[in-house]
């Protein structure tokens, strides 16, 4: 392990993350000198910090450990697609305590992404702006339809209305975000549902055809996620075709994959069945957990994207109610 080039990476995401090295400190509970000797290639941090350091640095731990910051200095912006759905199921849908679109937002907002456009219909669309306006509150900015969006080169996208949860969820994101040219879909193994199309891949995670040579064998099998990574021109190579089918594959060419683990979930948000059993599901994990499950006001503090003074803030407007008592218990564990 270079001790040296993982100070280096410390040092770049503590300050892409707008901390200086008191604020970081104070936030693990150590003193800034600790910091400082982790920036200056001195001493590495304790194996018992890493998991709350990787949090707040936007990163994960192996590729802390690894010094690998390539991939945190591309410039990507998010891509929300949320077409209508016949059921009136949109972005305002309440799933358990919280409309569907934060979790949404939440995916982008995990990796560090603050330049998202969102592309929907007009009830979304007005629900968007009338709760979220253009997301500066958050730290982020929102583009609706019309709006001239960021025009950075990578672009993670969002197809439709699933909740994604699992443990390490933003290293999973950020593994797919590292090979920059690449088209990269996530998948998972899961249960088959009606109109789902399986995955085989090679041991570069390439996806090739059902019987290739190069295809690796799986316990399980793994599905696609409306979720993938891409560049630019590949984007609007695949067009407006809205979900990943064999003829966009055949637009595109190849095709890699980032498996996540199992014990995973991907809930489709498409019935109103579906909307009862999310609830249900956010509603277990939050009890169990004692946590909010895709807080935006959480994500974007821990992120680095508001201040503790801006998330305060948050907490103080609602402090009569069980969501701003539990932005304020956030302070209160620092």
């Amino acid at each position: 392990m270079d001790v040296e080039r993982v100070g280096k990476a410390i040092a770049f995401l503590r300050k892409r993350a707008g901390y200086t090295q008191k604020d970081l400190a104070d936030r693990i509970g150590i003193s800034d000198k600790a910091v400082s000797k982790w920036e200056r290639g001195i001493s590495l941090p304790d194996t018992s910090l890493l998991g709350k350091l990787s949090i707040l640095l936007d990163t994960d731990t192996d590729s802390l450990l690894s010094g690998d910051v390539i991939h945190h200095d591309a410039r990507w912006r998010g891509i929300l697609r949320l077409d209508e759905n016949p059921s009136g199921i949109g972005a305002g849908t309440v799933i358990f305590d919280k409309p569907l679109v934060y979790f949404l937002l939440g995916y982008f907002m995990l990796v560090g992404i603050r330049e998202i456009s969102i592309e929907c219909d007009e009830a979304s669309r007005d629900f968007i702006h009338s709760t979220l306006g253009n997301g500066e509150r958050f730290g982020i900015h929102i583009y609706l339809d019309g709006e001239e969006g960021s025009q950075a080169e990578n672009c993670m996208v969002v197809l439709g209305r699933s909740i994604v949860y699992g443990v390490d969820q933003t290293r999973f994101f950020q593994k797919a975000m590292m090979h920059t040219d690449r088209f990269t879909v996530l998948s998972l193994p899961k249960g088959m549902r009606s109109g789902q199309q399986g995955l085989n891949f090679d041991s570069d995670r390439k996806i090739v055809e059902d019987g290739h040579e190069d295809q690796v064998s799986t316990q399980y099998n793994y599905y696609y996620m409306p979720i993938f990574f891409c560049t630019s021109e590949q984007l609007k190579v695949l067009g407006d075709l809205g979900r990943l089918t064999t003829e966009s594959f055949d637009r595109i060419g190849e095709i890699y994959t980032e498996v996540l683990d199992r014990g995973y979930v991907q809930l489709p948000v498409d019935t109103w069945e579906d909307v009862s059993e999310a609830s249900a599901f956010i509603r277990t994990v939050q009890k169990a957990c004692g946590m909010e499950v895709y807080c935006l006001e959480e994500i974007a503090w821990r992120r680095g994207m508001i201040t503790t003074e801006q998330l305060k803030a948050f907490g103080e407007e609602k402090k009569d109610d069980p969501h701003g008592q539990y932005i304020l218990s956030l302070i209160k564990e620092e």
